[in-house]
């Protein structure tokens, strides 16, 4: 399994420098067919810019090899459970998407699926994954996973990326009283 959080070219982050963005062009030098093999899965998060899927759908993919198989659903709630902002917003959407590609041909990843939770307070953190794609995978028992443009670490995992230990920084932690 490899997990792609792509820094999406936008004019937010732009603006607020929270992180370097990247031509989406860049990704084509990933070299994905050396890394994956037949059974191998690839899940891309992608914001709610339409171009940006139309290019991992119609270009990034058959560039790698792999098919659309499943787009998937990140649905941002609050902690009482209503959507973070409308859902006809104009500007900004309460969801992100997950385009999921792989050479298989059969396969029991659902086309369609929503995951809800409550987004974290930090910038661009996702959801883990690890529990809802695993089933999915056919080596399960002992996945290879690993996540590039990481922001965070995860047991486990390979984290690939100049951010990967930005979120286990001491400033992300409450010091407990002893």
């Amino acid at each position: 399994l490899i997990v792609i959080d792509p820094p999406w070219p936008n004019k937010s982050v732009h603006r607020s420098s929270n992180y370097e963005t990247q031509d989406i062009y860049d990704l084509f030098t990933i070299p994905m067919k050396d890394l994956i093999n037949e059974d191998s899965v690839v899940a891309v998060w992608v914001t709610n810019k339409p171009k940006f899927r139309k290019f991992i759908i119609h270009k990034l993919f058959p560039a790698w090899e792999l098919e659309c198989k499943a787009e998937w659903v990140w649905l941002k709630v609050t902690t009482e459970g209503q959507c973070i902002f409308p859902l006809d917003s104009s500007h900004k959407k309460p969801y992100e998407q997950l385009i999921i590609g792989h050479r298989q041909k059969a396969s029991d990843l659902p086309s369609r699926h929503v995951i809800v939770s409550v987004p974290s307070l930090r910038h661009s953190r996702k959801p883990p994954l690890q529990d809802v794609i695993l089933p999915y995978l056919k080596n399960r028992e002992r996945p290879v996973c690993v996540e590039m443009f990481a922001r965070c670490l995860t047991p486990g995992w390979i984290s690939w990326g100049n951010e990967c230990l930005k979120f286990q920084h001491t400033e992300y932690f409450e010091k407990k009283a002893s």
